[in-house]
């Protein structure tokens, strides 16, 4: 098998644990779900059921895959003219639909809005490509997908949906601030398995509940996205910031402490792991955490605040006074 071959083989192998645990409707999916041919479309579509996800919408994903399988100009090999072709002819399928990328979480709620996340891009378009047998898999980046075309000869095109372009592996390091560490551990830039893509679901829904405050429900798809997923560092910082929102400290604590190891440079994980050591007055790894939030994001006023209030808890008033000081000049200027 060349690399092409592995990629796609290591894809299509799909195992979801089904011994104990959190599971929204898997294999009630497997038994009831559409018809034929299933795609990872289908699949989110199966676990967001709970939550509007219905027979409209897998019937629209059905409708688009016909039409793509109409307009794409298919090949049996590709090199790279061939899948930027087929690259693009998606996203001119997809913006004829009225998609437009913006912040969004559920894929049932994006085709009803067509407003979609860098996410939901991915899904439509793996779903595309598992069903006509395009060699495309998603690929995860820090809070952002985007995808990966394996051509015949075993390299690969990257491509950025969200902009109808392709970049190169250095420009989502640079751009992303992914560390050394975390690249070698493979928490990011690494091709995803068909469960470690369904893990990153798992981790939207948890977010879509996270954010309507729904902490202890949330937390559960946290735990399935850790299962698909282990090293998946976005779904500790979104299950330790739902353990601090229910006041469980020390959990919390563990989580945001392993989202950090895992990807270092995420400066909202650093400010979260602050806030859990502030409430356990630990001050001196709080002021430690929050230092680091300042360098990787030296614009968001909340951690300089929080210092202040470091400051003058531990009597250095006059330290208190002067980064009070700077947190409301960096507020102001946001507004």
């Amino acid at each position: 098998m060349n690399i092409k071959q592995i990629v796609l083989v290591a894809w299509l192998i799909v195992i979801i644990s089904a011994g104990g645990g959190f599971d929204v409707g898997w294999g009630a999916a497997a038994k009831q779900g559409p018809v034929e041919p299933q795609n990872i479309a289908y699949d989110f579509l199966d676990l967001e059921k709970p939550f509007g996800a219905g027979k409209k919408h897998y019937e629209y994903v059905a409708g688009l895959i016909q039409k793509a399988k109409t307009r794409l100009p298919l090949r049996s090999s590709y090199g790279r003219d061939e899948a930027f072709a087929v690259l693009k002819g998606v996203d001119s399928l997809l913006r004829g639909e009225g998609f437009v990328f913006k912040d969004n979480l559920l894929l049932c709620k994006g085709i009803d809005s067509r407003i979609i996340d860098c996410d939901n891009y991915c899904t439509l378009y793996i779903a595309i490509a598992e069903v006509l047998k395009i060699p495309i898999v998603p690929v995860y980046a820090p809070n952002h997908s985007f995808l990966r075309f394996y051509l015949d000869d075993g390299n690969y095109i990257n491509w950025e949906t969200t902009k109808n372009t392709s970049y190169d592996d250095d420009y989502y390091i640079k751009v992303l601030r992914i560390s050394d560490g975390s690249l070698k551990r493979g928490v990011y830039l690494k091709t995803l398995g068909r469960k470690e893509f369904i893990g990153v679901e798992y981790n939207t829904i948890g977010a879509y509940l996270l954010a309507a405050k729904k902490f202890s429900e949330a937390v559960p798809y946290f735990n399935t996205a850790l299962r698909c997923y282990p090293i998946f560092s976005s779904a500790y910082h979104n299950r330790g910031t739902a353990l601090y929102a229910a006041n469980r400290l020390r959990d919390a604590l563990d989580d945001l402490r392993a989202a950090a190891d895992l990807d270092p440079n995420r400066a909202s994980t650093r400010t979260t792991l602050a806030d859990v050591y502030l409430d356990m007055k630990d001050y001196g790894q709080a002021e430690k955490q929050y230092r680091a939030a300042i360098e990787l994001d030296p614009d968001n006023y909340v951690p300089y605040n929080n210092l202040a209030l470091i400051m003058k808890e531990t009597g250095r008033e006059e330290e208190s006074r002067i980064w009070l000081k700077k947190s409301l000049v960096i507020k102001g200027r946001k507004r």
